[in-house]
């Protein structure tokens, strides 16, 4: 696992074997990058369900201006202090699961320009962390939200506009931004455009 491009490009991360620990490929993060690679520079990113903070050393790579890196499990969390130090970085890491760090950001006023959801699957974790972060205000009005899931997941995701789905194999990355009158018209993912790249 590497970084792709930016000042630590090529720099190899730390990572560890964990069932749950699902860290984005290589060409799904480069697709991604691709996609909002004028939103990163100066960008507040939140990169939620962090594993190895794979993501959000990434963003800070590219130019992000801040980057808050969260996750539940002790062995994620060592893993992101680790690359946080071997790169010389200042994420802020927070350990808590989504609930609790929302809950925490909401309370410091964070207010995100890129978020990054990549939970575990087969859970709902995804969904209601959309709930919750649309409830506490904290994607900016032009920011983008991130979310990769199972393919043939569906969900509910009120208050969000989906602009754009791209599919990888068994896996989907759901680009939204926030729908400000509430009138959201794509609900239970309902494709903006169909998959690959």
């Amino acid at each position: 696992m590497r970084i792709i491009a930016g000042k630590y490009k090529g720099k190899i991360l730390n990572s560890f074997e964990a069932e749950n620990i699902r860290p984005t490929s290589d060409m799904v993060k480069e697709a991604i990058c691709s996609k909002i690679q004028f939103e990163i520079p100066d960008s507040v990113v939140l990169d939620l369900f962090g594993g190895t903070g794979n993501f959000g050393f990434e963003m800070l790579s590219r130019g992000a201006k801040h980057v808050v890196i969260c996750d539940n499990n002790d062995k994620s969390i060592a893993i992101i202090k680790k690359n946080n130090s071997m790169l010389k970085e200042n994420a802020e890491i927070l350990q808590g699961d989504y609930n609790k760090c929302l809950k925490m950001l909401a309370n410091k006023n964070y207010r995100f320009d890129i978020i990054f959801l990549d939970p575990p699957y087969k859970t709902s974790y995804g969904e209601q962390a959309l709930t919750l972060i649309k409830k506490f205000n904290l994607l900016n009005h032009n920011g983008t939200l991130i979310f990769e899931h199972e393919k043939d997941k569906t969900f509910d995701f009120s208050g969000f506009d989906l602009f754009d789905k791209k599919t990888y194999g068994i896996k989907q990355v759901s680009f939204f931004t926030i729908n400000d009158d509430e009138q959201c018209t794509n609900k239970n993912n309902q494709p903006a455009s169909d998959g690959g790249q």
